[in-house]
This record gives structure tokens, sequence and C-alpha cells, in this order.
């Protein structure tokens, strides 16, 4: 038994036929503290508070990826650390029984899958101005003329430039949806992450559907072309749809 404090990942039901995954963050080897229906996925922790450093970020995160390949499980955001065992057991297992059991059931069945699409800046201005006569033009204005001289069709042409960015976003948020969505139980979208990021959208997906989300994923791609990049990832526990309405008390889900 851990007298000491453990790094939690998540909580699942228990499973002596599915593996863990061998290294978590730091390093340490990843444990089940079983109790009842429920199992916390733990490590021993590096140390508090832990270190929110890319290699850990990536840990918590392939250690869930691994676990949700084969079954359910509900994630903990990054960071959570608690004393010992006991503290799993009473704290966490037995004081939030009812919510965990039922966002178990809930999500028994389903996996996330996400998916990013960018594309380069130099790219994307490219296709726009390509598409779009009369900024091409505007452009071409503004670069004749001398800088004070420009000045307010600059700003014009920012403008213009931005809106034109926005409905290339929303255009391709509606195509990925269109074709997605029919396949998903559940759709959240993001906001972009950057600049060049134009959707970011998560679907939660019956795991029975995943081999045919991802061929349609596929051909996606596929008729989008090479300028945009697709970051497509999962199976994923579900770190968007998790319902925080239900968020037991002082328990920190993802």
């Amino acid at each position: 038994m851990h007298h000491g404090q453990l790094y939690v990942y998540g909580v699942a039901r228990p499973a002596t036929d599915s593996p863990l995954p061998a290294a978590g963050v730091d390093g340490q080897r990843v444990e089940q503290v079983e109790h009842g229906r429920f199992s916390a996925i733990v490590s021993a922790a590096p140390g508090t508070p832990v270190k929110a450093s890319r290699r850990n970020l990536m840990a918590h995160t392939s250690v869930l990826q691994e676990i949700a390949a084969a079954r359910c499980v509900l994630p903990m955001r990054f960071g959570v650390v608690m004393p010992g065992e006991a503290a799993v057991r009473e704290e966490l297992l037995d004081a939030h029984a009812q919510a965990l059991d039922a966002q178990l059931e809930a999500f028994a069945e389903l996996v996330e899958l996400d998916l990013k699409i960018v594309c380069p800046e130099e790219v994307l201005l490219r296709a726009i101005i390509n598409d779009r006569p009369d900024l091409a033009e505007l452009r071409d204005r503004v670069r004749k003329l001398p800088e004070d001289a420009a000045y307010f069709d600059r700003i014009r042409l920012g403008e213009l430039v931005a809106g034109a960015v926005e409905e290339t976003r929303h255009s391709l948020l509606q195509r990925v949806v269109g074709e997605l969505e029919p396949l998903a139980v559940g759709t959240e979208v993001g906001e972009p992450a950057h600049e060049q990021m134009l959707v970011n959208v998560a679907f939660l997906v019956d795991r029975a559907r995943v081999e045919r989300f991802d061929e349609i994923a596929a051909k996606l791609a596929e008729e989008l072309g090479p300028d945009l990049r697709f970051k497509y990832v999962g199976p994923l526990p579900p770190f968007h749809f998790v319902d925080t309405a239900a968020d037991p008390g002082n328990v920190a889900w993802a």
C-alpha cells in the first residue's frame, strides 16, 4: 500500500486483463488503486506541485490515451496529487461514488476524437487573395503608394483579410462538422488555439463507429488538399465531454 503522495490520472472500472501503461509523469510506474466498482489510475507523485513541463503534460495525456484505447476512463486534469491510497479511496472514490458511477455508465462505450486543421499563414493569405480579385487590387494599390498615403487602405485591407479568414474558418468548420457529426454522439467546437489554426473540434464517438469515422476523416483530409494540415488524435478519454454539471465537488476533472 502506498502511504506516499499519489498522482491521479483518472478513474476507470477495475480491469485485470487490461495492461497499464509502463510509465507516467516523471517516469513513475503506473498503478491502480481499486475500490469496489472503481479503479483510480495513479503513480507515485514526483513532489508537489507537479511541474507542468511539456514532458509531464505529454506523459499525463499518453497514460490516459493508452487506457482509453481499451476501456472507459474519466480523466482528471493535470496536476492532481492526493496524500495516499486511503485518501484516494475515501475522498475520491467513496465520496463521489454516485457521480463516478453515472459518468462511467454514460461514457462506457464512448471515446473522444479530436480534429484540428492548421494552415501556414502565408499559404492561407495567398489562397484568399487568389479567390478575391478585389483584395488583390487593393493589396497592389497599397504596395505602390507611399506608406502614409496608403494608411487607410492598409487598415481596410487588414480588416477585409481578417473577415475573409473568418469566413474561411466558418465554411471549413461547417464542412467538417457536416461530414463527421452524423457519426458522432456529441460535438464540441473549440476556439482556434492560434492564428494558423482554422478548425478545432472534438467529437464524442461510439467505439464501434471509430473505424468508419477514421475513414471519413481521411477522405476529408484528402479532399481538402495538402495545404491544410490535419491533426487528428484519438481515441481519447472524453476530455471535452465529461459533464461538469455532475462535477463531484472538489474533484478536478480535466
